[in-house]
């Protein structure tokens, strides 16, 4: 019985394999492609899969001089936004437009 179970396994082994070349050399076969958009009976192309890239790994110490650097353009950016004491408020030009408009 044990026999006769194995011998069935390996004849659906073969009939698999068979079924697979035939599938397999199926795909192979170039067809002619006519110019233009394909017809929408021809079934769908599955694409490709592409391998990501392997990310590169960062020390440490190099995202450190990254984060210290961009605190240092923060604060350049930063630093002209706030009034010093020493500079005198001038009023703009504008302004000086309406008093001139206003007095005469």
């Amino acid at each position: 019985m044990l026999k006769s179970i194995l011998f069935e396994i390996d004849a659906e082994i073969s009939r698999l394999e068979q079924a697979k070349a035939l599938l397999s050399s199926a795909g192979t076969t170039s067809i002619k492609r006519k110019p233009g958009r394909p017809p929408k009976t021809v079934s769908a192309v599955v694409p490709k899969v592409q391998k990501t890239k392997k990310r590169h790994k960062m020390s440490a110490e190099a995202r450190e001089r990254i984060r210290q650097a961009q605190i240092r353009r923060w604060a350049a950016v930063k630093e002209p936004a706030k009034p010093n004491a020493d500079t005198v408020v001038t009023a703009s030009p504008r302004s000086k437009k309406k008093a001139a408009k206003t007095a005469a």
